[in-house]
C-alpha cells in the first residue's frame, strides 16, 4: 500500500529589523512628541513666572498702600481719652498739649520733593537733593496710646514698622511722639523698595524696607489757604515752601495749612519679561498722582520688560495742626 505524501505549509519568515523609512518615521514622531512636551513645559513655566511676578507686585502695592494709609490717618493723634484712675473713683484724661515749635520735625506732616534721605538721621532730606530717581519723602508724627493705668502701649497706635507706641509722659514733649518716615531707596541687590525709617527703643533712627519693587513714591499736599478745611490747591513740598516765601511767614506756618495728602505709588515686578516691550510710537508714560497732575508729575519707565502697577489715593488729615494765634 502506497503512502500518500503529506502537504507541507509554507514557512513564514520572522521580521528581524525595520526598514530605513520606518526608522525615520518613528524618529520623526518621537521628536514631535518631545518638542510638543518641551514647548508645553516652557510655556507653563513662563506662565507661572509671569503670574508670580504680577502677584508679587500686587502684594507689594497692596501692603504699601495699607501701611501708608494707616500711618497718615494717625497724623497728629493725641490721646484725650480718660483712662487714668486718680483716686480709685475719678478718672483723668491724658494731657498731650505741646508748646509751639518752629522745628519742621515737630509738624504732624512734612516732606521733601525729589529728596535723598539719610537712613540713620531724623531728616526727610532736602528738596531736589536727588535729581535721578525723583522720589519724595514723607514724615508723619503722632502720639501713641497706653493701657489704662499702665505705661505699656495698648497696640492701637503703631509706627510704619508696626511697633506699638505708648502714650505720652506726664509732661509731654514733642520727643514723646512717634516718627514714621516713608521714602524710596535701593536694597542690597539693587532693587528699589519703599522704606520705613523709625525711632528705635534705643533712641537711634533705623530704616527697614517695607515693600519691594516700589519704584516711585510721589506726594502732593492739599493746601487750605482760607481755613475752611478744604484744599484750595495741591502742592508738592517745594510748593509749600514757595507759599511760605510768598507770604513772608515761617515755613512751618504753611505746613500747618495742609489738610490732605495725596500719594502716588508705582511698583514694578522683580523679573523682566521679554514679551513686554514698548510699542513704537506708543505713549507708555505713567502718572503716579493721576491724570490731574500729568503736567507736573509723570514717569516714563525704561523699556525693561517689567510689569508696573500704579496706585493713587487721597487722605484727609483728621488732626490738623492749626497755626497758633
Amino acid at each position: 500500500m502506497l503512502s500518500r505524501p503529506m502537504a507541507s505549509e509554507p514557512c513564514r519568515a520572522q521580521q528581524r529589523g525595520v526598514t530605513l523609512v520606518e526608522l525615520m518615521v518613528a524618529m520623526t514622531i518621537g521628536l514631535v512628541v518631545v518638542l510638543a512636551a518641551t514647548v508645553a513645559f516652557l510655556a507653563g513655566k513662563k506662565l507661572f513666572n509671569t503670574d508670580a511676578d504680577i502677584q508679587g507686585a500686587q502684594d507689594s502695592l497692596r501692603f504699601a498702600r495699607h501701611v501708608v494709609q494707616s500711618v497718615v490717618r494717625q497724623a497728629g493723634y493725641v490721646d484725650y481719652a480718660p483712662d487714668r484712675m486718680t483716686d480709685g473713683m475719678a478718672v483723668a484724661a491724658s494731657s498731650a498739649v505741646l508748646q509751639e515749635s518752629n522745628s519742621a520735625d515737630d509738624l504732624n506732616v512734612v516732606g521733601a520733593a525729589n529728596a535723598a534721605v539719610n537712613r540713620t538721621d531724623r531728616g526727610v532730606g532736602a528738596n531736589d537733593s536727588d535729581k535721578t530717581s525723583l522720589n519724595d519723602s514723607l514724615l508723619v508724627r503722632f502720639f501713641g496710646r497706653s493701657k489704662a493705668d499702665e505705661d505699656a502701649a495698648d497696640s492701637t497706635i503703631i509706627d510704619c514698622l508696626g511697633n506699638k507706641q505708648k502714650g505720652p509722659s506726664a509732661s509731654p514733649t514733642a520727643a514723646d511722639r512717634a516718627w514714621s518716615f516713608f521714602f524710596v531707596s535701593s536694597t542690597g541687590d539693587g532693587e528699589p523698595a519703599l522704606y520705613c525709617k523709625y525711632r528705635a527703643a534705643s533712641g537711634d533712627f533705623r530704616s527697614e524696607p517695607l515693600a519691594r519693587g516700589v519704584e516711585k513714591f510721589k506726594v502732593a499736599y492739599g493746601y487750605d489757604a482760607d481755613g475752611d478745611s478744604v484744599p484750595d490747591a495741591w502742592l508738592d513740598a517745594k510748593g509749600i515752601a514757595a507759599k511760605a516765601q510768598e507770604s513772608g511767614a515761617p515755613t512751618n506756618a504753611a505746613w500747618r495749612k495742609v489738610v490732605a495728602v495725596r500719594v502716588g505709588i508705582v511698583v514694578r515686578s522683580d523679573r523682566p519679561n521679554g514679551d513686554l516691550r514698548k510699542l513704537k510710537g506708543h505713549d507708555d508714560k505713567l502718572y503716579p498722582l493721576g491724570e490731574e497732575f500729568k503736567d507736573s508729575v509723570s514717569f516714563d519707565p525704561p523699556d525693561d520688560g517689567r510689569f508696573r502697577l500704579v496706585s493713587t489715593f487721597t487722605l484727609m488729615l483728621r488732626n490738623v495742626m492749626k497755626d497758633p494765634a
